[in-house]
């Protein structure tokens, strides 16, 4: 009874979604090209290597991407996903990272996707729909973080890139990147401040407002301007007026929480420009501190379509304010 009642009530959640989708014409649209680069060319072609892990007791399932047939050394990006997610509601970004010449890990943290946890993984998995509901998984989250091990295991991935992982050859140790999205943002910004070979960091709709005074690593963060039921708009701002220089705040018009992922595919309730804005400026966030790449300072200072009119998308580099212009 109580198998048929979980069914139902996923059933529910999938035909509202679906609903809802379509009946927002702001999430609709053709995206422009004027001030934003829609598809960034692929500079490299990329390999993928499905690892497994042990942090905290647990054997944890992760994904590597790296540039395929090099022997060059590159930064190495550490993924991590939020509250509840799994490796392919995000894999997108750490794809895309690699594409550009990183070495990218993304895993899921104990009690979620395909990792061992506290509760059994019985899961409802519709591949259509890029959709993955563990059970307990939210719980274990929950669980996990205020315990600390969602930082834990954050560090033992940087550890595990740099030293363990088969690839690890290809990765620069000492320039290593964060990314992370909801509990994911928290997370990547609460384990980086006593970490010497962090040098960027990029925060999506969370970060921890705790210790984000304590970091001396540059730190972008990325909102939707109607991520409203996750407070993470509040959680940014808060963040990013305590956070030290260099700082960058991005916020994308008709943004949500769903939209840096690619759950629910096409039935997504987000704009069709999110991840490419997302994507274009942590892309040049990490190019700039990570690869000491000039021409990313442009695109990290220079507003684009499709930036919010709410929230002033901005940022500090030590020499004080400067909001990114909107074209008109």
């Amino acid at each position: 009874m109580k198998i048929l009642k979980f069914r139902y009530l996923t059933f529910i959640f999938l035909l509202s979604m679906i609903i809802f989708s379509s009946l927002t014409p702001i999430y609709q649209g053709k995206m422009t090209t004027r001030n934003l680069t829609v598809v960034q060319n692929d500079i490299y072609e990329i390999s993928q290597l499905n690892i497994t892990f042990e942090s905290c007791g647990y054997s944890l399932y992760g994904e590597i991407y790296y540039p395929t047939n090099k022997t060059d050394r590159f930064p190495g990006i550490v993924f991590c996903e939020g509250g509840g997610g799994y490796v392919s509601a995000y894999s997108w970004i750490p794809k895309a990272l690699a594409k550009q010449g990183y070495v990218t890990f993304i895993f899921d943290f104990p009690g979620q996707g395909k990792s061992e946890g506290i509760l059994p993984s019985y899961a409802i998995d519709i591949p259509r729909l890029n959709l993955f509901l563990r059970f307990g998984a939210s719980l274990e989250a929950t669980i996990h973080s205020r315990m600390g091990i969602w930082m834990k295991v954050t560090k033992d991935a940087i550890t595990f890139l740099i030293s363990e992982n088969p690839v690890n050859y290809l990765v620069n140790s000492s320039n290593i990147g964060l990314i992370g999205h909801s509990l994911g943002g928290f997370a990547v910004t609460g384990s980086a401040a006593q970490q010497e070979n962090i040098k960027a960091i990029v925060a999506l709709s969370h970060a921890h407002t705790q210790l984000i005074d304590e970091l001396t690593v540059p730190v972008q963060f990325q909102c939707g301007d109607l991520d409203i039921k996750t407070k993470s708009i509040f959680s940014v701002l808060e963040s990013y007026k305590k956070a030290n220089s260099p700082k960058e705040l991005i916020a994308i018009s008709g943004g949500t929480h769903a939209g840096f992922t690619t759950v629910l595919g096409s039935f997504c309730p987000c704009p069709s420009w999110q991840k490419d804005i997302c994507l274009r400026f942590a892309t040049a966030w990490f190019d700039y501190f990570l690869k000491h790449d000039i021409a990313a300072y442009y695109i990290i200072t220079s507003g684009c379509d499709h930036l919010s009119t709410i929230i002033a998308s901005r940022y500090n580099f030590g020499e004080g304010e400067y909001i990114l212009s909107i074209p008109q």
